[in-house]
């Protein structure tokens, strides 16, 4: 996509045979704000559809804003993301995710980002509407130069800690709990 968008870049340039350099042309069709164009509609409950309109947007609830934000996003993330190969990592990274949205809407939202690989400091991601879900912990107390990461699988009803065979099996040999976790540590 982007060797298709610097040919375009080159093409206009050549057109206009004068002012722009190929850097303002590379960036004026590689800025994605002209690449798509969004526009937003709601609906409540008993009322005809609108537009969502800044001034609509910032009369919303904390929640309501939320979701009116992800389900495009959700949306125009997972339409893009079918361009890629099937075995793609499809990777949402969002800082303080769902902050102000109930469990329910929460829930509702992943089920939107089914084959993702999601973020949080907060949220397990182990719902319902979740069929199936492999989570890493990552655990780094406070002033010591490594991390413990903990892995837990989700069955779409039971998280379950992950601990690898071979682990398991020496942790028995010595005596060890094996439902108490399994650790292993990346020097910083």
């Amino acid at each position: 996509m982007a060797v298709s968008r610097i040919n375009r870049a080159r093409a206009i340039l050549d057109d206009k045979g004068y002012g722009e350099s190929l850097h303002q042309a590379i960036k004026e069709v590689l800025d994605y704000h002209k690449w798509f164009k969004f526009i937003l509609y709601y609906q409540k409950e008993g009322e005809r559809k609108k537009e969502l309109t800044n001034h609509v947007f910032y009369t919303f609830s904390g929640g309501e804003k939320a979701m009116d934000m992800y389900i495009p996003l959700f949306s125009a993330v997972y339409s893009h993301s079918m361009q890629a190969r099937k075995d793609a990592p499809r990777i949402i990274t969002l800082d303080e995710a769902f902050t102000g949205v109930d469990e329910n809407n929460i829930r509702d939202m992943f089920a939107l980002v089914e084959d993702f690989i999601i973020n949080s400091q907060a949220l397990w991601g182990d719902y319902d509407t979740v069929p199936e879900l492999s989570i890493a912990e990552l655990i780094r107390p406070k002033n010591v130069n490594y991390v413990s990461v903990i892995h837990y699988y989700w069955d779409g009803k039971v998280r379950h800690l992950n601990i690898p065979f071979e682990i398991e099996e020496t942790m028995v040999q010595y005596g060890i709990n094996v439902q108490g976790g399994w650790f292993f540590f990346i020097a910083l």
